[in-house]
């Protein structure tokens, strides 16, 4: 009897996901047309009960907690059926159903209903998203703390700072009342793109909205730094805290763009709100480094003396792979010449890095030089984190290939976690 090979698999994997694609536009076509069906059949009733609220807010809040409850019973329903899925593909499918029936409602509500239909779609999206963000709550957590120090390590970077002499001239009781005005107003203004952001990163890779780092403020005490969360979830379970590298497979496709635009700093207003932080300032520092520098330089406690800023003459006229001692050398050059004209130099030269990559007066030839020796300055930071030396195999090689998915990657962090 000859036997047969067993049918082979497509070795690349783009074609597996292209298949899947494919059942997933169609799965999501009958789902589209279920939710004309229902809205069609439903809505009038449901029409007659809240219609007749005369207060706008009170009408559109009803609607907006509807959403949430749809929502939440279709994630509790998808963890019960027979079908197996993954967390992330059960949240997505939640959060494209709920969208979806958005704009079904807001259809018919220009056809036959009020007309407001941007609004019924804008409620509608705001409250899918609010219920995905429930059971994200109850499976991943909002906030993700990766390699956070032990409590011993705090207390030892705190006892360290006792004889630190902080900072307490008339231009920094003046700059913390502006910061705090400044913070508020913008997190106000910014809250429809925050939301948006909030939304895209989620998509990606559902998860924790927001990444927090322990890092030290003024005094040797450590806080919850947030950022925008531009790494797949878990992205430092199997290697502990380490920089980034160039070209990070840990970081998602939309996280490049939050990162190269620094908009995944966004989200520090809070901190610079409620006085951890300030905008301009020695750039933050993880309690788990600063306990390790403090061993080879006991004057890093130095640059402790006033907050952490957003903008910081290190990162615009170092590069991100500075050393810790290079970094030191510009924080306490900004501590010695701080002043309204400073800050305002650095906040407008970050801002322009930011938006455009690059300042007047920039030296050009020192960043290009620096952009060619990436790799190499990759390994100092490294070394000078860790104290040891960095891993052999080039990052050029570790990256080649494909970049991998968010689902992939957790793939191969639960393999090492095994």
């Amino acid at each position: 009897m000859i036997s047969r090979p067993p049918p082979s698999r497509p070795s690349n994997p783009y074609e597996r996901r292209s298949s899947r694609f494919a059942f997933g536009l169609l799965g999501y076509f009958v789902l589209t047309v279920v939710l004309f069906y229902l809205v069609w059949s439903y809505t009038p009733r449901l029409a007659d009960r809240v219609g007749g609220i005369d207060n706008g807010w009170l009408q559109f809040g009803i609607y907006f907690v509807i959403y949430i409850g749809l929502i939440r019973g279709a994630t509790v329903a998808g963890r019960r059926v027979a079908v197996r899925l993954r967390r992330e593909t059960l949240l997505r499918l939640c959060f494209a159903a709920g969208a979806t029936l958005s704009f079904v409602v807001a259809v018919y509500q220009a056809r036959f209903g009020t007309g407001l239909s941007a609004t019924y779609f804008t409620v509608g999206v705001l409250g899918t998203f609010a219920g995905v963000l429930l059971a994200t709550r109850r499976y991943f957590g909002l906030i993700e703390i990766n390699a956070p120090p032990s409590p011993e390590a705090v207390a030892e970077v705190l006892q360290a700072h006792q004889h630190v002499v902080l900072a307490e001239d008339t231009w920094d009781h003046l700059k913390r009342g502006v910061e705090l005005l400044l913070s508020l107003a913008l997190i106000i203004l910014s809250l429809p793109i925050s939301v948006l952001l909030a939304m895209v990163v989620w998509w990606q890779d559902p998860g924790p909205l927001l990444f927090a780092k322990i890092v030290v403020t003024r005094g040797g005490s450590s806080f919850r730094q947030f950022k925008l969360r531009s790494m797949i979830k878990d992205a430092e379970q199997a290697t502990g805290a380490i920089p980034a590298a160039l070209d990070d497979q840990r970081v998602t496709a939309f996280g490049q763009v939050l990162r190269r635009t620094h908009i995944d700093e966004l989200p520090q207003m809070i901190n610079i709100a409620r006085g951890e932080m300030s905008l301009v300032g020695p750039r933050p520092e993880r309690t788990i480094f600063v306990r390790r520098h403090l061993t080879s330089m006991p004057h890093y406690t130095l640059r402790h003396a006033v907050r952490p800023g957003l903008a910081g003459m290190a990162a615009i006229y170092g590069d991100y792979y500075s050393t810790p001692r290079e970094k030191l050398r510009y924080d306490l050059l900004y501590i010695r010449r701080r002043s309204f004209g400073l800050d305002l130099r650095l906040f407008l030269n970050a801002t322009l890095v930011g938006l455009i990559g690059r300042w007047p007066g920039m030296n050009r030839g020192r960043r290009l030089f620096t952009a060619r020796r990436q790799e190499q300055r990759w390994r100092e930071a490294y070394e000078a984190l860790h104290g040891g030396p960095a891993p052999d195999t080039p990052q050029s090689e570790q990256r080649s290939g494909p970049v991998a998915t968010p689902e992939e990657f957790h793939g191969k962090v639960a393999e090492v976690r095994d």
